[in-house]
């Protein structure tokens, strides 16, 4: 969970958007990646089933909220975390200090860290890698008791496509972002980062307020987003065990809080 953050790089990186539907409260989006080894997975889903009241206490008081963990196979044996968090504070810096200084969660570390591989790719002064942000889109304003389901998922992506993906990403075509509002998907983000030096990879995160979600996701394909996937699918790598007939894997959701 959250420790050691480059704050200065994530500020950068990330900046402050608008939460959806409420114009008074900022926010701050944040997608962060570390390796775990195959045998700490048990003892780490085992810990985060029943995360200790003091933990959950100070995570909402240095302001994150919305804090999911997702674990994703990228190859056989090479399993990663990959967490997305809002924060909604004033000063990111100041809380992350005071997160650090909390007694209960230093120990907490101590269970949790040794379980954890941080990215040989992360910057000075990280424990997880904070990766960028290239797209988000919050979709048509509503609550987080609309929220029926949350998602994770990945896709490895060449270094040479990158470009290419991240401008249009900078401009996803108005009908793209249509047909996500239709099939009530919410505050859909996606993240770039590097695995390992020169190996990099896409995660999303997004929320889903209808009924059916299955159904959702065979609507999406209209056809504006068939010719959309006609661009990017090219600029993508499927991961190893992803199902047939699927872009993206989908990822098991290990953690989550409010």
């Amino acid at each position: 969970m959250l420790k050691k953050m480059d704050t200065v790089a994530l500020a950068l990186a990330l900046g402050a958007v608008w939460l959806s539907g409420c114009a008074t409260q900022k926010i701050e989006r944040h997608g962060a990646v570390i390796a775990i080894p195959k045998e700490s997975l048990a003892e780490y889903k085992r810990l985060h089933t029943a995360t200790w009241p003091g933990v959950l206490r100070m995570i909402d008081k240095t302001h994150i909220h919305n804090y999911s963990i997702y674990l994703g196979k990228v190859a056989p044996d090479r399993d990663y975390l990959f967490a997305y968090y809002e924060y909604t504070g004033r000063n990111f810096d100041a809380d992350m200090a005071r997160m650090k200084k909390d007694k209960t969660t230093q120990e907490w570390w101590k269970q949790t860290d040794p379980l954890q591989r941080p990215l040989p790719t992360r910057k000075a002064g990280e424990w997880w890698a904070q990766w960028q942000e290239v797209f988000h889109h919050d979709g048509p304003a509503y609550k987080p008791s609309q929220i029926k389901s949350r998602h994770g998922s990945i896709i490895g992506i060449p270094e040479k496509s990158i470009l290419a993906y991240t401008q249009m990403h900078a401009a996803v075509w108005p009908g793209v972002l249509a047909a996500l509002d239709k099939v009530n998907i919410r505050n859909y983000s996606i993240y770039l980062g590097q695995i390992r030096p020169g190996e990099y990879l896409l995660f999303s995160y997004f929320e889903y307020i209808g009924d059916d979600f299955p159904r959702a996701m065979v609507a999406m394909g209209d056809e504006v987003t068939k010719l959309w996937w006609t661009y990017t699918d090219p600029l993508q790598v499927r991961l190893p065990g992803t199902p047939e007939g699927q872009q993206w894997k989908t990822m098991e959701e290990v953690f989550h809080t409010n």
